[in-house]
């Protein structure tokens, strides 16, 4: 198949098939029509403007007067190949020719070698949190979750092994051959296509400490209350007995725990890389910036170049008989001491030190007032601690209670129901709480519906 793409008219055959695919791309079957292919041939060796040598492997006899012909030579030697294929029109239709099934591929992975996506990483630790809650409800436990969250862990960690990878070469191609302002302008799409659309949404709203907890609690439960459920549905999907599926379940729950602890240790490399790679690109502005070929930089390479040369402070006396002594004359000058060319700092006049007059003393009263404003502030602090203890006051002989009620009866204690919602993720907390679909509003504020009950 590629033979074609590596004579000496493979540029004509690449741009053949890039006009192909540009044609057929859209297609239900990536065909197009033999007229229309003829066309579009005879266009682009039109656009050439001369007729082109064979290649050595086209027979012998074959030759091409003219641009339709030599175009039809071409895409012969395509089909040859096997880039494309005839199909077989109907008895009103018009033949058809159509890119091969590999051709397709070959073409699809050209195109995104040349036209990369951005991959954002979002949704996939969402969407494993969101089954393992929900395995309760679900039919078909194994082929539904777990057999998903398995698939999507070990995706996410693919792709950040290749952001992990590609660090270092998209920020060398991004800086070779460019100006320092080109390196520095570049580092703004460098934070658009990587840091901004794909790893830094990661690292915020799809954050792994955010959903780790419930994850691993998750797969606590597939070993445990959903063992049974899982082992027989995936007795059911993969035709195993129950002792082979039983093992199988519980390799399956192993495996995703070590992807958690893998995708924690990719992230810690992944910041890493990102530190190292910036300085060395700003290194490499820098270097560029000493030697640009403009008379800055031309004047930092000569200084550069005496600062090598010369050994010994005795040498700049002496007469300079280097290549560079035409360009530039050196004058030196007598320095006593490395502070010599340091600026100039205006010695301050001492002044005597004033004293302050004495405070009064303060009262036994005051002393108790802002000793009992400091406790109550300490009290009323959006701590852990305080909170916990602001838990199990609402939650006094109660199962659940909802944040709106809070809001509504203790509005004074406003911002420690935010701080039930800010620390809903600490291990160290003594309550749960599980957010509602709906928004609603009290006291001037609007806030996402959440429920809070004792942490078993």
């Amino acid at each position: 198949m590629f033979r074609p793409l590596t004579g000496r008219n493979q540029r004509i055959y690449a741009d053949l098939l890039m006009l192909i695919w540009d044609r057929c791309s859209t297609s239900q079957d990536y065909s197009i029509g033999k007229g229309a292919l003829t066309e579009l041939a005879e266009t682009y060796m039109e656009g050439l403007g001369t007729i082109l040598p064979l290649d050595e492997e086209d027979s012998p006899g074959e030759s091409a007067t003219d641009a339709r012909s030599q175009g039809l030579l071409f895409v012969r030697r395509l089909r040859d190949a096997g880039w494309v294929e005839d199909l077989e029109g109907g008895y009103e239709e018009e033949n058809r020719t159509a890119l091969s099934a590999l051709a397709v591929r070959l073409l699809q992975l050209f195109d995104e070698l040349l036209h990369p996506k951005t991959v954002t990483y979002s949704g996939k630790l969402l969407k494993a949190y969101r089954l393992l809650q929900d395995m309760e409800h679900e039919k078909s436990p194994y082929e539904n979750v777990l057999k998903e969250v398995s698939a999507d862990m070990a995706d996410l960690n693919t792709s950040l092994r290749q952001l992990n990878a590609s660090i270092g070469s998209y920020i060398d191609q991004l800086t070779r051959n460019r100006t320092p302002q080109e390196v520095l302008d570049l580092f703004q799409q460098y934070e658009d296509e990587v840091v901004v659309a794909a790893y830094h949404r990661f690292k915020t709203s799809d954050n792994l400490f955010q959903y780790r907890t419930e994850i691993l609690e998750g797969l606590d439960a597939c070993n445990g209350q959903y063992a049974e459920a899982l082992a027989a549905d995936y007795c059911r999907v993969e035709r195993v007995s129950e002792s082979e599926a039983a093992i199988a379940v519980r390799r399956l729950v192993q495996k995703v725990r070590d992807d958690l602890e893998i995708m924690r240790d990719l992230l810690s490399e992944i910041d890493r890389n990102h530190v190292t790679y910036r300085k060395r690109a700003v290194q490499r502005a820098q270097f560029m910036l000493l030697s640009d070929g403009s008379a800055q930089g031309k004047i930092s390479d000569l200084l550069r170049y005496y600062a090598q040369t010369i050994q010994r402070p005795e040498e700049l006396f002496e007469p300079d008989e280097s290549p560079l002594s035409r360009h530039w004359k050196f004058y030196p000058t007598e320095i006593l001491g490395r502070n010599f060319l340091k600026p100039a700092v205006n010695s301050r006049k001492p002044t005597p030190i004033e004293q302050a007059p004495p405070e009064p003393p303060i009262s036994e009263e005051e002393l108790q007032r802002q000793q009992e404003l400091l406790l109550e502030y300490v009290r009323q602090a959006v701590t852990l601690e305080n909170v916990n203890r602001f838990a199990g006051q609402v939650l006094n002989h109660r199962e659940t209670v909802s944040a709106l009620e809070l809001a509504s009866t203790q509005s004074q204690e406003f911002i420690k129901i935010i701080g039930l919602h800010t620390y809903s993720q600490s291990p160290d907390r003594n309550y749960e709480i599980s957010e509602q679909e709906e928004w609603v509003s009290c006291g001037g504020f609007r806030f996402q519906q959440f429920w809070i009950r004792r942490r078993s």
